[in-house]
């Protein structure tokens, strides 16, 4: 199931992405703005309007709801001038290891859930593929590619308790590819659309959502260390770090601090 899941995603990587950006600029940012648009307050957005369709640009952002990078897709999609060339890495439990994954996979993203990492121990060579694959999709003019640090969804009752970062993102950060490195806290995004659609309706300000982009992270220290597991280590914590000053700033805006 895994490598035929695989092979259509990747299948719509190379060869569909007209048909992904038509798919994604329709008919999911219409679900987004209907589930979150008037809802939402991006702060930071002006560290985004030096780019332009032909950047390349690593989008890392902390991982609370399963969401999060399709509200990050409409901040994308209404603030920016980016390209509609956009990926999410994710996890390859449900989307890739389930009969139903690529179908949910086709119709929230247009296969863009993509590259998958695999849960089991075993796959760790494949694990180590996606990271190169991401590292080699970012080395194409106008690709805008998504990563948690955390690895996976942080079920904490304290939404600003982050998880530790993941060294697979120190090594996508520190590519070869001449992507900025954009950092991003989200928070407000439930998993349940269905009430998420109605709060956006009936009660916005009440269930607010909150984007704060901060500016490009520089690597530029560690980028002559990038072979050495101890900078990529350090790229991912830095990643983390700038995270959290972002959620640091959430908590002054809702009063919290």
């Amino acid at each position: 199931m895994e490598r035929f899941a695989f092979e259509v995603a990747d299948f719509g990587a190379r060869h569909g992405t007209l048909a992904a950006k038509a798919y994604n600029s329709v008919v999911m940012s219409g679900m987004v703005w209907a589930c979150g648009g008037r809802r939402m307050h991006v702060h930071g957005v002006e560290h985004l309007k030096d780019f332009d369709k032909k950047s390349r640009v690593l989008l890392v952002a902390n991982h609370r709801s399963f969401f999060d990078f399709f509200v990050v897709m409409g901040v994308t999609f209404w603030y920016t001038r980016f390209s509609r060339r956009i990926f999410f890495s994710v996890r390859g439990n449900f989307f890739y290891d389930s009969p139903v994954g690529p179908i949910i996979n086709g119709a929230m993203s247009a296969m863009r859930m993509f590259p998958p990492v695999l849960r089991d121990s075993s796959k760790r060579a494949f694990n180590l593929y996606s990271v190169e694959r991401c590292i080699e999709e970012l080395k194409v003019p106008g690709t805008i590619l998504g990563v948690h640090p955390e690895g996976t969804r942080n079920k904490s009752d304290d939404p600003y308790a982050l998880l530790p970062a993941q060294p697979g993102v120190g090594k996508i950060a520190l590519g070869d590819h001449g992507a900025a490195v954009i950092p991003l806290f989200v928070l407000g995004m439930g998993n349940a659309l269905h009430q998420e659609f109605v709060w956006n309706w009936t009660s916005p300000d009440e269930h607010r959502i909150d984007v704060h982009v901060g500016p490009p992270i520089d690597f530029s220290d560690l980028r002559p260390q990038a072979h050495r597991a101890r900078a990529l280590k350090a790229a991912a914590d830095r990643c983390m770090a700038e995270i959290k000053k972002l959620a640091e700033d959430n908590k002054r805006v809702r009063g919290l601090a």
